[in-house]
């Protein structure tokens, strides 16, 4: 009886884990599917497109995430994730200055974007349901408190001036990295990739003063 008893528990458990695999399987298909469909409609998509590029039924899809801006709230979440995990997550090289680590991490933005289909959708085209705008406020404001932190340790350093605000600073350096990347990527023709990282990074490394070792401040 115990290793019936035993037994019977592996297989619910076994089933479990099956039936756990199928909804996530499940769920990144329609996620999946609803990306294809905003970027073939520009920004716009419909719940049952989405359902029939799936293959579910729209009942289906209203499950797993309640409504249609619920959905491209999961869209913009995952986007985030995989952005975070390229971009900002990632130390693209360990003991160097501000400016060399950073400068890395714009070319790894930069080439992110470029590579990436939603992203000239969720940077400039997407309706910003109330749903969408919470997610990419919240994504905003923990990229802004990695990036105060990066320049709060920079100023330590003595490679950006104390009397910059590293909030503040980190919030102008994102902002204008969102909308210029925006504005690139709306192009018809996309400025070329390594000419934009370069322009980018002369607009933040004036707007963080930033000095290489041995400058000194100033002012």
């Amino acid at each position: 009886m115990a290793r019936e008893r035993q037994a019977a528990k592996k297989a619910a458990t076994t089933g479990s884990a099956v039936v756990e695999i199928g909804r996530a399987d499940t769920r990144l298909r329609i996620l999946a599917a609803a990306a294809a469909e905003l970027v073939a409609g520009d920004g716009v998509m419909e719940i049952g497109d989405v359902a029939r590029r799936a293959g579910v039924s729209v009942g289906l899809s209203y499950h797993y995430f309640g409504s249609k801006a619920g959905l491209v709230a999961a869209l913009v979440e995952d986007f985030y994730d995989r952005y975070d995990a390229r971009v900002m997550a990632v130390n693209p090289q360990p003991g160097a200055d501000w400016g060399r680590r950073e400068k890395l991490r714009l070319e790894a933005m930069v080439a992110f974007h470029y590579a990436e289909p939603l992203a000239p959708i969720v940077l400039a085209r997407l309706n910003r349901e109330p749903e969408v705008a919470a997610v990419e406020a919240r994504r905003l404001q923990q990229h802004i408190e990695l990036a105060a932190h990066n320049i709060a340790l920079a100023q330590q350093r003595g490679e950006i001036p104390l009397r910059l605000d590293p909030h503040l600073l980190g919030a102008m350096i994102l902002g204008g990295l969102r909308q210029a990347t925006g504005q690139a990527l709306a192009q018809p023709e996309r400025p070329d990739q390594a000419r934009l990282a370069a322009q980018l990074w002369d607009f933040i490394a004036g707007m963080a003063q930033f000095k290489t070792a041995g400058q000194g401040e100033s002012g």
